[in-house]
């Protein structure tokens, strides 16, 4: 097969403002397979809110099919606890429940139906109960995470039988989902050798491929501007669950650690829609500050004496991590936090789990800055050299072609 496939790839949520990993490491690939792909990318579109980023979303290929999406009605009075019971109840896994609506069914149905595509692309698990049953070309599923990695350790850290029996739930039916949906896809692209080893082994899929993790190392370069002494930066969207519990953890067990042995540290988190119950339960504390979103984190990135990654929950992999390091700024991450990176402690980060290991190892970046900022010497030139985004997509454009090649096969 020669020349550009035809592509039709899904994106549920509006890859603008870039904000989340997600929504860079998609929208990196799709610049990156401008050359490769005709694309028609299908997208949630809530014109309030995203129709300043049109044209910038309209650049990501060569059509741009827009669905409106605008937030749903909320209930009031005694239906909104109704309504949240019959979703937790309901057998479909609470997060794939928000990202199915009628629009993208009927949508992705008439493209599907009209467009003669070489191959369909989902991006992410959450919205796959809105493809087509059975899909007419080729198909890929884009797993930015193994899901049920998620819900099975949030399950474990959940505080409260309520709570713990809630995500245990979940995670019975984020499992039995995740396991099923993948296999109707021709092939499943995930975003390390981990996630590929777990959904292979957990749900005895054979049709998974992996990709590496990117960084725009040219975007992502030390200015020259020295950090600030004993400042430690978050970077992440804290409307995800992870990263809130990878904060109030840090705040509540790292931090005053930290204080202990530096007086002078502080911690600010730079991530979007930070929830308010912790903004104000912080409010009296000089050594924790939220930025809320920012058009850019490198500035802030810049500030920092050591960037942190304290995740407890969490799948795929950090491309903030990367991005820190491309920086040129130390890391301190759990093993979740690093997990599926190519990256070693010691060489290009610091590894550390518990509160009183963590906390040593942000005293250490601290308190011996020019040891540190030689780790991240290092590492920025093992990440720039080895995972620019140029490669992530050659490794993508060709699990699309094999997929396309396999559908192709079976039907002659």
């Amino acid at each position: 097969m020669s020349g550009r496939l035809r592509v039709l790839f899904f994106s549920s949520r509006f890859l603008f403002p870039q904000d989340t990993g997600g929504k860079i490491r998609t929208a990196k690939l799709l610049e990156g397979l401008k050359e490769r792909w005709a694309v028609s990318l299908l997208s949630g579109f809530d014109p309030a809110t995203d129709g300043s980023f049109r044209a910038a979303a309209e650049a990501l290929g060569d059509r741009f099919l827009p669905v409106e999406r605008r937030p749903p009605a909320r209930a009031s009075g005694w239906r909104r606890p109704l309504r949240r019971l019959g979703r937790a109840a309901s057998l479909t896994p609470l997060s794939v429940q928000y990202e199915t609506l009628p629009a993208f069914r009927q949508a992705l149905a008439r493209e599907l139906q009209a467009g003669a595509y070489d191959l369909f692309v989902c991006d992410f698990l959450q919205p796959t109960a809105n493809v087509p049953r059975p899909c007419p070309c080729a198909s890929l599923l884009f797993a930015h995470n193994v899901e049920s990695r998620i819900t099975r350790r949030q399950a474990r850290l959940a505080e409260g039988l309520a709570q713990k029996a809630l995500w245990l739930w979940q995670h019975g039916l984020t499992s039995r989902y995740e396991g099923t949906v993948a296999r109707r896809f021709d092939r499943v692209v995930a975003v390390s050798a981990s996630d590929r080893e777990e959904l292979e082994g957990r749900f005895g899929l054979r049709n998974v491929r992996e990709i590496p993790t990117g960084v725009d190392a040219e975007a992502f370069h030390p200015s020259g501007l020295e950090p600030e002494t004993d400042h430690v930066v978050f970077c992440g969207s804290m409307d995800w669950l992870p990263n809130q519990d990878a904060v109030r953890w840090f705040v509540a067990e790292v931090l005053p650690r930290v204080v202990g042995a530096r007086p002078g540290a502080r911690l600010t988190v730079v991530g979007r829609n930070p929830p308010p119950e912790l903004v104000a339960a912080t409010a009296g504390e000089p050594s924790v500050r939220f930025t809320g979103r920012v058009e850019d984190v490198r500035p802030w990135l810049e500030r920092a004496s050591c960037v942190v990654v304290p995740l407890r929950i969490g799948g795929g992999t950090r491309i903030k991590i990367y991005e820190a390091l491309a920086m040129e700024r130390p890391v301190v991450s759990t093993s979740v936090g690093a997990e599926g990176l190519p990256i070693e402690d010691g060489q290009h980060y610091l590894l550390a789990d518990g509160a009183e290991a963590f906390a040593g190892k942000v005293v250490e970046c601290l308190a011996r800055p020019e040891e540190a900022r030689a780790v991240a010497r290092a590492a920025r030139l093992y990440v720039a050299r080895r995972f620019g985004w140029d490669r992530v997509a050659d490794a993508f454009a060709a699990i699309g072609r094999e997929a396309v090649e396999a559908r192709a096969g079976r039907g002659r």
